[in-house]
């Protein structure tokens, strides 16, 4: 199974930044286009990170494993 702590580390960055830079540009005065072109970056940074949502979920996510039926048998201690 793959290491998923990359997954969510990119998720964190790109959710924080796209937060911040869509609250830095709408909080300072700016002109509307430098103002519409700073919203698009900042919610692109949000879709990224939550694209990788149900990447994350998956448990499936680029591993060959496949499920097979197990027998468990206990052994009395006397």
């Amino acid at each position: 199974m793959r290491d998923k702590s990359l997954g969510i580390w990119l998720m964190v960055l790109f959710g924080i930044s796209g937060i911040a830079i869509l609250v830095l540009a709408w909080l300072r005065p700016m002109p509307g286009l430098e103002r519409a072109l700073t919203t698009f970056i900042g919610a692109f940074g949000l879709f990224v990170a939550l694209s990788r949502v149900p990447r994350l979920k998956s448990p499936k996510v680029g591993t060959d494993a496949e499920q097979v039926m197990v027998e468990v048998g206990v052994q009395d201690k006397n």
